[in-house]
């Protein structure tokens, strides 16, 4: 007899459709997912952009949000006409000539050709319909669902992955989404089918060698170098896996003992507060997941399972298709959390990754600010080492610009071209007009003293500006709690230019040397100053994109050339500046290694050297 429910939806689970919990959560999700079931089954056309990057991709992810919120609704009503659409996407499925939007440009149908990241998703697709159904199906159906999973994924896996030396690049690849999508999604459906397939044990033991760089590449802290986006896509795709492997072989998996494991968890949520996104990088968009439910339970980790919770009554799921996410609710919340707060730190530098925040308090910080240190040479990232965003509430105020929609140039050699790309449209300093070279490397430290914290980066030896350089470094405050301080300093032989440069989508005021950014909600004020004569400019963005508006660009600068540039700015949330850099022209005062800043508070004098 075919086993359901070996994938990481149990069978308790499944049955709980039909009595779900009391809960504001689960109330929204089903009340979603029955309004969306009644859509897909009605009609099951899937229009794409098919002048769009990776439309393949994209209508692969479209038929698992059908597919999965059918069945969902299926188990909730027990009405076979959702469970029949389901099947029928499933059916669609199959007769795709191209599953790869990679071997469609090239004009080259065979399965074989390649496995890439539509054959992944699409492999999870299958798993869960047979997993769900396998009790249930009728000749025609299974042979359908084990047809379609052996010649259209499992055997296009092995063809790609099963020859020594010969594998696909992402196999082993420690930091791309790619290894767990790829993977993970072939995993998974070698779990469901098992001994139906006699591909499964196979696949199963590449598996098993390919996610394992993944993990183990995970720091204690679980930060990941791909950014938050990417981290929600390849980290979904990786723990549905392991823990249908769990779930399978009824033995906890090796890879999820791990503390990177668990406490990665965390990450995403640390660069996107009050649920807005401030990482670094592609994709700069977190949601909440429903798989993270699962996870949190599975590690016993209650400030996710309550913060899960915070960020779904306050911002419901997007309705971009993107994932079957009300359906994945109702399978994975745990019906009840429990009420807890977060006990994270207001200043940490992810020891994984060198990205760094710092908030005045957690879980809903009123000041928080993201700060890039690390590396560049990894997939995904942009040339903008030590930037920052600066969050007030629940608005981004200042925020790296970034490519909203991919094109052909996108991931080619000439991807450093692109305005979103480059140092030009990031919160940073530019010397000589430049930015600091890309692919390349910032160490980041935390450091404090009496009334701030902050982070330091020191981006020394990775500058080069056509000029020796003696030193390159920026320090990010914390004052009280109550403002940021950035200190930007660079000493060089040769006499050059400098700038700093601030991003916005706000309505902008400039005051002199001073600027005021109004939000929706939030307002913050910036104050400036320097070593040297300066200026304020105005500027605006270049976006690629012709239907995107051009953010407004804030460009402190020195009125003319120096061998050692220190500009300071002054952030302070919510007033014209009741903390503000004392403006007098000795304020900044630089001798050898260090330089003296004085910023007042209230009655009271703040001294940092």
């Amino acid at each position: 007899m075919p086993t359901s429910h070996r994938l990481f939806v149990s069978s308790d689970r499944w049955t709980r459709l039909r009595n779900l919990p009391e809960h504001p959560v689960l109330t929204a999700a089903r009340e979603q997912v029955a309004s969306e079931a009644e859509s897909f089954a009605a009609d099951h056309t899937l229009t794409v952009d098919e002048t769009g990057h990776n439309y393949h991709l994209v209508r692969a992810r479209h038929a698992q949000t059908r597919v999965v919120t059918l069945l969902v609704q299926y188990g909730i009503t027990g009405e076979r006409r959702y469970r029949n659409a389901a099947l029928d996407y499933v059916r669609d499925m199959a007769g795709w000539e191209y599953w790869s939007w990679i071997k469609w440009r090239e004009g080259l149908s065979d399965p074989d050709a390649i496995f890439d990241l539509s054959y992944g998703e699409n492999s999870a697709t299958l798993a869960l319909v047979y997993d769900w159904l396998a009790k249930e199906l009728n000749e025609e159906e299974r042979a359908l669902l084990l047809d379609t999973a052996r010649q259209r994924a499992l055997r296009p896996y092995l063809a790609r992955n099963g020859t020594l030396g010969e594998e696909m690049w992402y196999f082993r690849h420690p930091s791309s989404n790619w290894n767990t999508v790829c993977n993970g999604g072939a995993g998974m459906l070698a779990l469901a089918l098992g001994e139906l397939a006699p591909e499964s044990a196979r696949v199963l033991e590449l598996v098993e060698q390919g996610i394992r760089p993944y993990f183990e590449s995970l720091g204690e802290d679980g930060a990941w170098p791909e950014g938050i986006g990417y981290w929600g896509y390849g980290h979904r795709y990786g723990y549905m896996y392991l823990l249908s492997h769990e779930r399978a072989t009824g033995r906890p998996h090796p890879l999820l003992e791990r503390p990177g494991s668990r406490n990665t968890l965390r990450f995403p949520f640390l660069f996107s507060p009050n649920g807005v996104s401030a990482g670094f990088g592609d994709s700069n968009h977190f949601f909440w997941l429903p798989f993270i439910y699962a996870a949190a339970e599975r590690f016993q980790m209650p400030d996710i399972l309550t913060e899960m919770d915070r960020r779904a009554l306050s911002a419901p799921t997007p309705r971009r298709g993107n994932w079957p996410l009300d359906a994945e609710v109702l399978l994975l919340h745990p019906g009840e959390t429990p009420a807890t707060e977060c006990p994270w730190p207001t200043l940490s530098v992810q020891k994984g990754v060198q990205w760094g925040y710092l908030a005045d308090s957690w879980p809903r910080p009123a000041l928080y600010a993201s700060v890039r240190g690390g590396s560049t040479d990894a997939p995904h990232t942009q040339q903008d080492l030590t930037s920052l965003n600066v969050v007030v509430g629940e608005e981004l105020l200042v925020e790296n610009i970034r490519e909203d929609g991919y094109l052909a140039t996108t991931f080619s050699d000439r991807r450093g071209e692109l305005y979103e790309m480059s140092a030009a449209s990031k919160n940073v300093m530019l010397v000589n007009g430049v930015g600091l070279p890309y692919p390349g490397s910032v160490p980041a430290q935390e450091i404090r003293g009496e009334g701030w914290e902050g982070i330091l980066l020191d981006a020394t030896e990775t500058a080069l500006v056509g000029s020796p350089v003696h030193l390159y470094g920026r320090a990010v405050l914390m004052l009280q709690g109550q403002a940021l301080l950035v200190l930007d300093r660079v000493a060089l032989d040769h006499a050059a230019l400098g700038e700093v440069r601030f991003h916005t989508r706000t309505n902008v005021h400039l005051y002199g040397s001073s600027a005021r950014l109004g939000g929706e909600s939030a307002t913050l004020h910036l104050a400036f100053s320097g070593n040297v004569p300066c200026v304020l400019k105005r500027g605006l963005g270049m976006p690629t994109d012709p239907t995107r508006e051009p953010e407004t660009v804030l460009r402190w600068m020195t009125a003319g050339k120096h061998t050692e540039l220190v500009l300071t700015t002054l952030l302070t949330p919510n007033t014209t500046g009741r903390l503000r850099l004392n403006a007098r022209k000795r304020m900044l005062r630089a001798a050898g290694p260090g330089f003296d800043v004085t910023v007042r508070y209230a009655e009271d004098t703040l001294e940092l050297s």
